[in-house]
This record gives C-alpha cells, structure tokens and sequence, in this order.
C-alpha cells in the first residue's frame, strides 16, 4: 500500500505543481495587462496634453493673424497713406515750399507771394529771382568714366594716359 500511496502523492504533486504553473502564468498575464492599460492610460493623457498645447496654440496663431489682417487693413487705408506720407515729407505744399516755389518763378505776379507784394512796389531795384543752388559743368574725368560706362563689351577698352 505504501507503493500505492507514493504513487498517488507523486501524481498530486504534479497536478499542484502544474495548478501552481497554471496560477503563476494567469497572475503574470494580469500584472502585465495592468502594466500595459496603465501605459495606454498615461500616453493617452500625453497625448491629450500636447493636443490641448496645440489647440492653444492654434487659437494665438489666429488671433494673431486676424490681428495682423486688420493692422494691414488699417495701414492701407487712404488716411493712413496720407499720415505716412506727411512724415516722410510728401504730400501737401507747406508755406515754406509755396513761397520758395512762387520765389523762384519767372513771371512778376506769381513771382511775389501775396504779403511780399507791398515791398515790391517800394523797391523795384530787386530782383525776383533767387539763385538757391551753384551749378558747374561735371569735371572732365567724370564725363569720360561716364563715356566708359556706357560702352559695350564688344569695343575693346581704351585707357588714357596723362600727358
């Protein structure tokens, strides 16, 4: 009986060594299906966060352009055009510019600016127009580097010598 009694331990302890087995298998396969939802979850939180960052930044960038349409829009309005234009220095005559403009011209009456015109009739020894600029014919060096210039490829290149 012993014999038979040994032999029916032996297969118990097989069948809980393979139950053992089976246990172990099934706990491993839930810890690394835990493991495995818990790093879906955190990615999928990852990915939420950048989406949101996106979503964000998305909104700024619109803003943005809608912002910069308008600001184009405004500066290419007339009015401001005109503003520019004052501040460069174009645009409408000022004083100074009608008068010099009236100064310089060749006829008597637009020649003397409306309060000017008393003086005039006082004294007609001045003349009516002013010389605001000294004007001389170029050098002769800058005439014929000029000359050069306008050459084409084709004629063969002269130089001069200081005689």
């Amino acid at each position: 009986m012993t014999k038979n009694r040994k032999a029916i331990q032996r297969k118990s302890e097989q069948k809980r060594g393979r139950t053992y087995a089976l246990i172990l298998v099934c706990g491993l396969l839930v810890v690394s299906g835990f493991f495995f939802a818990g790093r879906q979850h955190f990615s999928s939180m990852d990915y939420g966060m950048k989406n949101s960052r996106l979503r964000k930044q998305i909104d700024d960038l619109e803003s943005e352009k809608r912002r910069l349409l308008l600001a184009r829009e405004i500066s290419s309005s007339p009015l401001e055009i005109k503003k520019a234009a004052k501040k460069v220095g174009f645009g409408e005559p000022t004083i100074d510019q009608t008068q010099m403009a009236q100064l310089t011209s060749v006829t008597k009456d637009k020649a003397v600016p409306p309060t000017a015109a008393a003086t005039v009739a006082t004294a007609p020894d001045k003349t009516l127009i002013e010389r605001t600029a000294l004007v001389k014919p170029a050098p002769q060096a800058v005439t014929t580097a000029l000359a050069n210039n306008n050459k084409t490829a084709s004629q063969p290149k002269r130089t001069m010598s200081a005689e």
